[in-house]
This record gives C-alpha cells, sequence and structure tokens, in this order.
C-alpha cells in the first residue's frame, strides 16, 4: 500500500510507524539481555553451579539469581534470569556433559516417580523436566544433572559406596509400596528386617547414624521427600538415577 503523503507531498511520518499492537509484540520478543552481557552472566553462572555441586543440595533459583545478577538488580517476570540458564545450559551441555533441570519434587518430575522406569520413561521423564528447567517459577529449584547418553562415573570411595547401596535400598522399598511409605513403618519395620536398628552406623560414614542418613542425608541431597511423615522418591533420584543400575542392584541382592 502506497504511503500517505502530506498535502506539501512529503511523506506523512505517522504513516510509516508501525501500529501500536506491532511495536509492544516486537518490544516482547526483543532479548532481555545484549550478547555480551548474557555470555558474561552465563558464564558466571556455569562457575557458580559447579562449585556449589560439591554441596549435593538443590539450588534454589532464588541463589542462582543473586549470585549472578546481585540482590539489587530489578528481573521482572524472571527473563533475565531465564535467559542466563538457558544459556549456561548451553556451556555445559557442551563442556562437561550436564544440565540444571527443574528439581521442585518427584510429583513434579514424572507422573509416577515412585515406579521404577524403564529406560525410555526414564529419558522422556529427564527430558521433559529439563524442558521447564528454563520457565520454572521463582520458588522453584534446580538440579546438576548428567545428561551423556553413555555417561562414565568414576568409583565412588567406600562411604559413598555403602551410602549409595542404602539409597538405593529405601528407593526399591518405596517402589515395592506404591512410591510412598510412613517413616514410623521404615525405621520400625523395614530396618530391623534388613539387620539394621536406627542408631547403627555403617562402614565408612562415620559416626552417622542409620535414621540420619536417611531422615536428613537423603533428603537434603534430594533422593527422597518427606511429607506428612512419609518418604516419597526425590528429584535426584529421578533425575540422575541409572534404572538398569538399579535393576542390576535389585538383581544382585534377590540373587
Amino acid at each position: 500500500m502506497p504511503r500517505k503523503r502530506s498535502r506539501d507531498g512529503d511523506e506523512d511520518p505517522e504513516a510509516s510507524q508501525p501500529p501500536a499492537s506491532q511495536a509492544a509484540s516486537q518490544a516482547t520478543q526483543a532479548p532481555p539481555l545484549e550478547a555480551a552481557e548474557l555470555e558474561k552472566l552465563s558464564a558466571t553462572a556455569v562457575r557458580f553451579v559447579l562449585m556449589r555441586e560439591h554441596s549435593r543440595k538443590p539450588l534454589a533459583r532464588t541463589e542462582l539469581k543473586e549470585a549472578v545478577l546481585g540482590k539489587d538488580r530489578t528481573d521482572r517476570g524472571g527473563k533475565i534470569i531465564k535467559a542466563v540458564i538457558a544459556a549456561a545450559n548451553e556451556k555445559l551441555r557442551h563442556l562437561c556433559g550436564l544440565e540444571l533441570a527443574t528439581a521442585n519434587s518427584a510429583a513434579d518430575a514424572a507422573p509416577d516417580a515412585s515406579q521404577a522406569a524403564g529406560p525410555s520413561q526414564a529419558e522422556a521423564t529427564q527430558e521433559a523436566t529439563q524442558e521447564r528447567a528454563v520457565g520454572g517459577g521463582a520458588a522453584s529449584k534446580l538440579l546438576l544433572v548428567n545428561v551423556l547418553p553413555r555417561a562414565v562415573a568414576p568409583e565412588p570411595a567406600d562411604g559413598k559406596l555403602v551410602f549409595y547401596a542404602l539409597v538405593e535400598t529405601v528407593l526399591n522399598l518405596l517402589s515395592d509400596h506404591g512410591g510412598r511409605l510412613p517413616e514410623s513403618e521404615l525405621t520400625e519395620t523395614w530396618l530391623p528386617k534388613l539387620g539394621l536398628k536406627e542408631k547403627d552406623t555403617l562402614p565408612g560414614l562415620g559416626t552417622a547414624k542409620v535414621c540420619d542418613l536417611i531422615s536428613k542425608r537423603m533428603v537434603t541431597e534430594g533422593f527422597l521427600v518427606k511429607t506428612q511423615g512419609a518418604y516419597a522418591q526425590g528429584p535426584r533420584a529421578v533425575l540422575s538415577r541409572s534404572s538398569e543400575a538399579a535393576n542390576t542392584f535389585r538383581g544382585e541382592l534377590e540373587g
């Protein structure tokens, strides 16, 4: 359509402007950060999450935002931190084979997290969970997970090996009981059947009692979640657990 001209023959400047709705749409689609700043902030995010991983605790999105953007920077709608997480994930995947994934709870991560998923279901669950990592709410938490198809894991120290064996045993008990097991039933019924008492200690784990390993460490590290006095499978168990290795472990126990 030809542009309107004013009476003196010049083009009408107002006619050359895009409609207000189009301008608003363009503004909405504009990236929240310049490329140089996004590169800097995403690199900061990568360093922070890798250094923090030693704690083995899920990372609050608010903690990441404060570490990367500072306390005073406004981020309306979380657009800036979403862009930073997306860019950081690209770096993490390329450099380490890792990715930040949403880790609020087992219920958020999978329709039925209590069941031991087959390889295809586990992969689908992980992909869906990771897609929500960028778009999670301000209160959501994140886990750093391995996304390599054939990840090579170092042999853990004896203490960790014993701890992971206990973790796997508890997760199998949850699976056998519909994904939810009251704490009293676990400690008073099932631990004795395994030859354990609440106040027992395990090789390589110092003075930590079995009850504390379950109620504190497993919950803190995200292997379990505890609600209304019962345990369920936690986000780390959903995102990081190898179903193949879990089935092999159970097969060896059952002999």
